[in-house]
């Protein structure tokens, strides 16, 4: 495995530590109390399904990106899809999100394990809008996380 892989390989494991040890301090209370954004938008059991709708929603943007879609579709709403997301996942208990983040997360690590160095260098366009390789794709997704899971703490302390 390359250096920037293995980087890339940690960086995720750190940032799903983070999470994981968040979830892991929530009780069954605290999964409906609304943790994100000023208003409370989202509960730390919808979190938790943004994080891994956003997962797989990343893998399939990297793999189009490396397919030659550098260019998010047109219309694209990135605060809708993510809503939509969450919708779906609305019934899903706490251990299958949890189950779902591992599955996840073995398929990404699968598709980095695949990937080139030059592969790693493609650039496209993320859901947010800008353009990037897919390596800060990747890097991303673990900031991505990481935000999440301070969201998470924070609703612990509240």
């Amino acid at each position: 495995m390359s250096d920037r892989k293995a980087a890339i390989r940690t960086h995720l494991e750190q940032t799903r530590a983070e999470v994981l040890a968040a979830v892991s301090q929530l009780r069954e209370a605290d999964w409906e109390k609304p943790v994100q954004g000023e208003h409370g938008k989202w509960t730390a059991r919808q979190v938790l399904a943004h994080l891994a709708a956003a997962e797989v929603g990343q893998m399939s943007r990297i793999q189009r990106v490396l397919a030659g879609e550098r260019y998010m579709p047109e219309g694209f709403n990135l605060d809708l899809w993510n809503e939509r997301q969450v919708q779906k996942r609305e019934n899903q208990k706490v251990e299958d999100i949890l189950k779902d983040l591992e599955a996840s997360r073995q398929a990404l690590l699968g598709l980095l394990d695949s990937l080139t160095e030059e592969q790693l260098d493609v650039e496209g366009q993320h859901a947010i809008g800008a353009m990037m390789t897919v390596e800060r794709m990747f890097y991303h997704l673990g900031n991505h996380e990481r935000e999440h899971a301070a969201e998470l703490r924070r609703a612990l302390e509240g």
